[in-house]
């Protein structure tokens, strides 16, 4: 899992942000990079709306450090691969197992390649198209009333349900509906923390891209390997645009997915917060899950 915080504001940008209040939605001018505009005042302007978060930095809240309990390299490698395997069937599930035709398939491949997956396991996963899997979303939760999105790709569903189940009640959790509501599906362009010329992007910089490139918002967050990434969010419907705009503007973007983004945040007590990193870790390892979404702050 991702470890999800926000960007940091542009000084001008966040006086205006905090003029008007937190979780508010502020016009933003597509300005250059080289220009900074004048803070004092901050009327609104014509622009596109720009949908900005004030959260702590990746690394420096405690549920980034806690939620990722890592075992030996090569097994925390193994899971890897198999929840991209997973990935890979139900994309061809969805779509057929032609790339070329399956932009969502050609997007998990591309983060297959970018952590050094066996050939031999891609071609296995593809090969599996004619299987009976059954894609299911479950909802959960968790310690502190933290919602859960599970989901999974099972032959058997009944078996997976109790699975899930299992590990949530044995964890703190419990299946509840109305987790869904916590979330909204959107589009994530996940990018690397170097431009295409080996330059380092930093945290403003990353903001007025995203407005340049009409996203939604952007955040800093770490891969599964823990390493620095940024992820555009943008709505489904413009995904590949907002990648596209991306590339041409200097970024290198690993890939491009939908993934359930937490629309509200709970801050949990310690005991809640390695309650919950637990029982994450114990949905991650079952063998159906493909990826446990939390609104955790």
């Amino acid at each position: 899992m991702a470890a999800w915080a926000a960007v940091t504001l542009s000084r001008a940008v966040a006086q205006c942000l905090w003029a008007r209040g937190p979780g508010v939605r502020v016009a933003l001018p597509s300005f250059p990079p080289a220009f900074q505009p004048e803070p004092p005042g901050c009327s609104p302007c014509g622009g596109r709306t720009l949908h900005l978060t004030a959260e702590v930095l990746a690394g420096h809240n405690k549920w980034s450090k806690v939620r990722h309990i890592k075992g030996p390299k090569d097994t925390e490698r193994s899971r890897i691969f198999s929840k991209l395997s997973l990935s890979i069937r139900l994309a061809v599930k969805e779509g057929g197992p032609n790339p070329e035709f399956n932009s969502n398939l050609a997007s998990i491949l591309e983060v297959c390649r970018s952590k050094h997956m066996p050939k031999a396991t891609i071609e296995a996963a593809l090969k599996m198209e004619k299987t009976k899997d059954i894609y299911l979303l479950y909802e959960g939760r968790g310690p502190g009333g933290s919602s859960l999105l599970i989901e999974a790709l099972s032959n058997s569903s009944s078996k997976c349900h109790s699975d899930i189940k299992h590990i949530l009640n044995k964890n703190g959790g419990m299946m509840a509906e109305g987790a869904r509501h916590s979330f909204d599906k959107k589009g994530v362009i996940v990018v690397g923390v170097e431009d295409k010329e080996k330059k380092a992007v930093n945290l403003e910089r990353a903001l007025e891209l995203a407005i340049e490139a009409g996203a939604e918002d952007v955040k800093e967050a770490e891969d599964e390997e823990e390493t620095n990434i940024f992820k555009f969010i943008c709505d489904v419907s413009s995904l590949h645009q907002v990648r596209k705009k991306l590339d041409s503007l200097g970024l290198c973007s690993v890939s491009c997915m939908l993934e359930f983004i937490p629309n509200t945040k709970v801050r949990l007590a310690d005991p809640d917060l390695e309650q919950a990193a637990h029982l994450i870790q114990a949905l991650g390892n079952h063998g159906d899950v493909i990826h446990v979404y939390d609104n955790i702050e």
